[in-house]
C-alpha cells in the first residue's frame, strides 16, 4: 500500500478554494439572512469571551505571573460574555450601533481634519473629502442602526467577492 504525497502548491490551493468558498457561502448568508446572521455572530462573540475569560481565571492557577490582570481581564470576559448570551438580541443591537456611531465619528473627525488640512494648503480637493466625509460621519452617527445595516451589507458584499474571486484563482492555478 502506498500512500500518494500531495504536492504543496496543490494544498494552497485546496485552502485558497476551501476560504473562498467559505467566505462565498457566509456573503451570501449574510446577505440573505442577515439578522439570523448578526445574531449568530454576536452568539459566538458571547462564547469566545466567556471561554477567554474563563481560560485566564483558571491560568491565574499554573501561571502566576501578571496574576491581577489575568483575574481582572478573565472577569470582565465572563461577565460580558454572560451578559451576551442572556440578551443576545438587545446586545446585537447595541453593538451595531455602538459600532456605527464609533465609525461615523471617526469620519466626521476625519473630515474636519482634512477641511483643516485643506485650509493650509491641501486645496480644495480636501476640502470636498473633509465635507464628504463629515456630512457622511454626522449622518451615520445620527442614523446608527441603518448605518449598521449598510454595513453588513457591504460586507456581504465584499465576502461574496472575495469567495468568488479566491475560487477562481485557486481553480486557475490547477
Amino acid at each position: 500500500m502506498t500512500v500518494e504525497r500531495v504536492a504543496p502548491e496543490r494544498i494552497v490551493n485546496y485552502a485558497f478554494l476551501l476560504g473562498g468558498v467559505t467566505a462565498l457561502i457566509f456573503g451570501v448568508i449574510l446577505l440573505i439572512r442577515q439578522e439570523e446572521a448578526v445574531g449568530l455572530l454576536v452568539l459566538l462573540l458571547g462564547l469566545w469571551w466567556l471561554i477567554q475569560g474563563a481560560f485566564l481565571v483558571f491560568s491565574v492557577f499554573i501561571d502566576r505571573e501578571d496574576m491581577w490582570w489575568k483575574l481582572i481581564i478573565g472577569i470582565i470576559g465572563l461577565s460580558a460574555g454572560i451578559v451576551v448570551l442572556a440578551n443576545p438580541v438587545e446586545t446585537g443591537e447595541f453593538l451595531g450601533s455602538a459600532l456605527a456611531f464609533v465609525l461615523g465619528a471617526m469620519g466626521l473627525l476625519t473630515g474636519i481634519v482634512a477641511v483643516v488640512g485643506g485650509f493650509r494648503g491641501g486645496g480644495l480637493g480636501s476640502i470636498l473629502f473633509g465635507v464628504i466625509s463629515g456630512a457622511i460621519g454626522i449622518l451615520v452617527m445620527v442614523y446608527p442602526q441603518d448605518s449598521f445595516d449598510v454595513l453588513v451589507t457591504i460586507v456581504a458584499i465584499m465576502l461574496i467577492v472575495q469567495g468568488l474571486v479566491a475560487a477562481y484563482l485557486a481553480i486557475a492555478a490547477k
